[in-house]
C-alpha cells in the first residue's frame, strides 16, 4: 500500500482525470467508430482508477463509491432527475427545429455509433445504466471526491469541465456554435450538481439516480430522431 503525498497524489490525479480525453482523441485521430472504437476510452475510467486505489489503499465500496448511504437524498435526486427530463424535452421540443440538423445528426448517429432503430433498443439499456454508472463512478465517485480532498477548486472544476469535454468531443461536429455552446452550458452545470450531490448523500447512488434519468431523457430523443 502506497500512502502519497499531496501534491504527488493531486497531479497523479489529474493525469488520470484527463487520460479519458487523451483516449478520446486518439480514438478521433485514428477515424475509430463503431461501439467498439467508441467504447475504448471506457477501460480508462475503470482501470486506472481501480489500480491506484489499491496502490494507495482505497477501499472502492466504502470510501469511493460509499454504497452504505445508498438511500440518502434519493428524494432530492429523483426530483432532479424528473426536472432534468423534462428540462431536456423541453428545450429539444421548442428549440430542437430551430438549432439543430436532424438529419445530419441522424447519419453522424449511425456512423459514429453504429446506431439503427432496429439496434438502439440493445444499446440503449447498456447506456442508461451501466454507463451512467461508470461516468459516476470516475467522474463524481474517484476524480471529484478524492481531488476536492487535494485541492478544492480544482476538484470542483477539473472533473466537471472534464465530463462537459468528453461528451462534447462526441457532439461538436453535430452541430452550430449556438447550440454547441448551450450543449457545453448545459453539461457543466449539470456536472456540478452531480459533484454537489455526491457530496451531500455522501454515496454514488444519488448522482447515478440523476444521470439514469438524464440518459432517459437523451435516449428518448434520439430515438425519435432514428425513428
Amino acid at each position: 500500500m502506497i500512502r502519497s503525498d499531496p501534491k504527488h497524489a493531486t497531479a497523479t490525479l489529474v493525469v488520470l482525470t484527463l487520460l479519458p480525453l487523451a483516449v478520446i482523441g486518439m480514438q478521433m485521430a485514428l477515424g475509430l467508430s463503431g461501439v467498439l472504437g467508441y467504447s475504448l476510452y471506457k477501460l480508462f475510467l475503470l482501470i486506472p482508477p481501480v489500480i491506484y486505489c489499491r496502490m494507495t489503499g482505497l477501499k472502492l465500496g466504502a470510501e469511493v463509491c460509499r454504497w452504505r448511504h445508498a438511500r440518502q437524498r434519493m428524494g432530492l435526486a429523483l426530483g432532479l432527475g424528473v426536472l432534468a427530463v423534462l428540462i431536456f424535452w423541453g428545450v429539444y421540443a421548442m428549440l430542437g427545429d430551430l438549432l439543430l440538423d436532424k438529419p445530419a445528426i441522424v447519419a453522424k448517429i449511425r456512423q459514429q455509433f453504429s446506431v439503427t432503430p432496429a439496434t438502439v433498443w440493445l444499446i440503449a439499456p447498456v447506456t442508461i445504466f451501466a454507463n451512467s454508472l461508470l461516468e459516476e463512478f470516475f467522474y463524481r465517485a474517484f476524480t471529484f471526491g478524492q481531488l476536492v480532498r487535494c485541492s478544492r477548486w480544482l476538484g470542483w472544476l477539473l472533473p466537471a469541465a472534464a465530463f462537459t469535454a468528453q461528451h462534447v468531443l462526441f457532439i461538436y461536429h453535430w452541430m452550430t456554435p449556438l447550440p454547441l455552446g448551450m450543449a457545453i452550458g448545459g453539461l457543466f452545470i449539470f456536472a456540478l450538481i452531480l459533484q454537489r450531490l455526491y457530496q451531500s448523500a455522501d454515496s454514488i447512488v444519488a448522482p447515478w439516480a440523476v444521470h439514469i434519468l438524464g440518459d432517459v431523457a437523451m435516449m428518448g430523443i434520439a430515438v425519435s430522431l432514428l425513428w
